[in-house]
């Protein structure tokens, strides 16, 4: 007898342990539902929006040329300018000297074929020099040119005439804006690419030959349509939503979009310019959920 009244005591004490704790996990649960989400919020604005296709090139001058004695053999004298000096077309860049043992001539006068700038000598006072042998490398900056390759399923898209942005690593906040001026009417069989051709005016010289460019072929552009940024927009079982503010509540929207950037997504139904939506703290929050602004 005195075991089944324990027995029943123990139970009791259970069930009342048992409420306790569920008791106490609805509070902690409704607690936490209760604590708000701090978020950061962007209204929705209008603005403008480009498709792209990226490559990669290398910088060249406009005109760039790789100057060779044409004739002449011998030994270099020495160069009467120096990298970085201005030439024009014509200006003598180098003499050399000709003279074999027993028979003396004039220096040879070796030319600029262009207008440029001297980019490189390639010799030292005394080196032999051959039609085969480099001399100099001379290029017009004032506007150069970056090569690309297209691929052959992207041709129908890219036509000249196209704006491009160029950026290079020595200069990484700053933007270079240029043109396609010429698409290869061929591709090449091996790369199956149409080599093309972009433009971009140099104004202080900052492009220098050589540099490694990276381009944003512009292909159409989307101005004055309805913009947020690229964080408002999340994947959510193959639908795109965002978050907008209902007071201090979250309500979630379905939206569809188009373009999108580096930074910022076209929203082409869904949300209405002037709305507040959820850019940061929009990760794992639900439709409902109470939040906070945070400035």
């Amino acid at each position: 007898m005195k075991k089944i009244g324990w027995l029943i005591i123990i139970v009791i004490v259970g069930i009342i342990v048992f409420r306790i704790v569920q008791q106490t996990r609805k509070t902690e649960e409704k607690a936490r539902e209760e604590i708000p989400t701090e978020v950061v919020i962007k209204k929705v604005k209008k603005g403008n929006i480009a498709q792209t296709i990226s490559y990669t090139g290398n910088i060249t001058g406009q005109d760039q040329v790789t100057v060779h004695p044409i004739e002449e053999t011998g030994r270099l004298i020495k160069y009467l300018v120096k990298e970085g000096n201005k030439v024009s077309k014509g200006n003598v860049i180098a003499l050399v000297d000709r003279s074999i043992k027993g028979m003396e001539f004039k220096p040879a006068k070796i030319t600029s074929p262009i207008s440029g700038i001297v980019g490189m000598l390639f010799l030292d006072k005394g080196a032999m020099v051959s039609p085969q042998i480099p001399l100099a490398m001379i290029a017009d900056i004032n506007k150069v040119k970056v090569k690309i390759q297209i691929i052959e399923k992207e041709l129908s898209k890219v036509h000249k005439g196209q704006p491009a942005v160029i950026t290079v690593d020595a200069y990484p906040d700053k933007k270079f804006n240029g043109k396609l001026l010429q698409i290869s009417p061929f591709v090449n069989p091996m790369t199956k690419t149409a080599e093309g051709e972009i433009v971009v005016p140099n104004q202080g010289h900052l492009l220098k030959p050589g540099m490694f460019a990276r381009v944003e072929l512009i292909i159409e552009e989307h101005k004055d349509v309805l913009v947020v940024p690229n964080k408002a927009v999340i994947e959510q079982e193959g639908r795109e939503i965002v978050f907008v503010i209902d007071g201090n509540i979250a309500k979630l929207k379905e939206v569809e979009t188009g373009f999108k950037d580096e930074s910022k997504t076209e929203i082409i139904s869904g949300l209405e310019q002037g709305e507040s939506v959820i850019i940061l703290g929009n990760y794992g929050l639900r439709d409902g959920a109470k939040i906070k602004i945070k400035e």
